[in-house]
């Protein structure tokens, strides 16, 4: 099993999703990047395509995926690798919820609080109250230095 999550920005800002609460599902109610389960006979790049449709209602082609970041792992699945991209897009306008999230949110990284999670101490990023930790705070970790220290990525 693989997943591939998508860190979709446009210049400061990307998009977080607060995932629904569901029985069974790991990141149930964790603020993440859009993404999921990459199906058989997909590759990663079409997995985190059709995620970000099913998930955010962005329909992206493959052209918008300007970087792809090394395979991590989850703590809480520690043997599924997860692909991170980095996605850029020309607007957030058709930005929409889909059936596994509750809320999309469009956040500046210069917005961004160093902070901990509540529940275990881990570091974080607080957003306005939304809290980013774990797999997506070291995705988004490494996306900001990538940024700061390459010049290349916006």
């Amino acid at each position: 099993m693989r997943s591939a999550v998508g860190l979709i920005t446009r210049n400061d800002l990307i998009v977080l999703v607060k995932r629904n609460q569901r029985t069974g599902d790991p990141w149930s109610g964790d603020i993440a990047f859009p993404g999921g389960h990459v199906k058989d006979g997909e590759t990663p790049q079409e997995g985190v395509l059709r995620e970000i449709a099913e998930e955010v209602n962005l329909n992206l082609s493959p052209e918008s995926i300007i970087f792809a970041m090394e395979p991590t792992f989850s703590m809480k699945m520690p043997d599924m690798p997860v692909y991170p991209f980095i996605l850029k897009v020309d607007s957030f306008n058709d930005i929409a919820p889909g059936p596994e999230i509750s809320q999309v949110k469009v956040v500046s990284l210069s917005d961004r609080k160093d902070s901990r999670n509540p529940i275990n101490g881990m570091p974080a990023y607080d957003f306005q109250g939304w809290i980013v930790w774990g797999l997506t705070y070291r995705i988004l970790k490494d996306y900001i230095s990538l940024r700061e220290n390459s010049g290349v990525l916006p």
